[in-house]
């Protein structure tokens, strides 16, 4: 059976998710993680660690800067105190500074569009990662097969990040047009499509058009854990898609799937 990892969106919606069945949640510590709705400070974490039995796994998915190194090794060193069972990262530095404080967390790899073959698991399980959140950019055969050799996770609902900038986009931007910044969540329009953009305090980060949902596809694909990130979405929404996942009901609806049955094929033109 699949465990269910879920992150919130708000303190309202942690409060919904751990009345729930799940198995665990995934809480983005501050400072140290990107494309959140709601971020949670280590006091945070010690007061949810005394709500829950439940498994606390912390993000600090944000790409590391060198004056970032300090207060990434003051909190790793605290989550080693804390009864925390996974970290979630994306920056290598996470990795090398658990390996050089004997840090006994384990360790996720969650690098959004990489990490897509048996080879880059394998690297990483050699250097003892426990798991791996396997992109969706590839097929359900393709994550079938990595599964026969790795603990894999999936987003299997969610808005995903398809480009992120270092930089202020919407700050700039409307700056340049000489209109007050009023909201932090924008829309960019491609034809008839609008795209989640998102200014937070380390960037900025355009999304899917609409939130993945393999609801349909979950029996079909063999990972450990499936991930369920409210970002985005509102609160009574979620709330109908948790229940969908703890019950497998299926649903006749066309749900944006990614590429979980979409081959990535790059054809080389002929050039004289």
């Amino acid at each position: 059976m699949k465990k269910i990892l879920v992150q919130p969106n708000s303190l309202e919606n942690l409060g919904d998710i751990l009345k729930t069945n799940i198995d665990g949640i995934i809480l983005p510590l501050e400072h140290l993680s990107v494309n959140s709705s709601i971020y949670f400070s280590l006091e945070d974490i010690k007061s949810i660690l005394n709500l829950t039995s439940k498994e606390v796994c912390i993000s600090i998915n944000k790409i590391m800067h060198n004056e970032d190194l300090e207060l990434l090794e003051h909190s790793l060193v605290a989550l080693n105190k804390m009864n925390i069972n996974k970290i979630f990262f994306y920056d290598l530095a996470v990795m090398n500074i658990v390996k050089r404080l004997e840090i006994k967390k384990e360790l996720v790899i969650f690098q959004d569009h990489l990490n897509a073959s048996i080879y880059s698991n394998n690297f990483y399980k050699k250097r003892g990662i426990s798991h791996a959140v396997i992109t969706n950019d590839i097929t359900k055969e393709e994550i079938n097969e990595i599964s026969k050799y790795h603990s894999l996770m999936l987003i299997c609902y969610g808005y995903l990040p398809i480009f992120y900038s270092r930089r202020y986009l919407i700050t700039n931007y409307l700056k340049y047009i000489h209109q007050d910044k009023t909201k932090n969540t924008y829309y960019i329009k491609n034809k008839e499509d609008k795209y989640p953009i998102v200014e937070e305090e380390y960037g900025t980060t355009i999304y899917t058009k609409e939130p993945i949902n393999l609801i349909n596809d979950i029996n079909n694909i063999k990972v450990n854990y499936i991930i369920l990130n409210a970002n985005l979405t509102k609160r009574e929404e979620f709330r109908s898609i948790l229940t969908s996942y703890l019950t497998r009901k299926t649903d006749n609806i066309d749900h944006y799937r990614g590429f979980i049955d979409k081959k990535t094929v790059y054809k080389v033109e002929d050039y004289e």
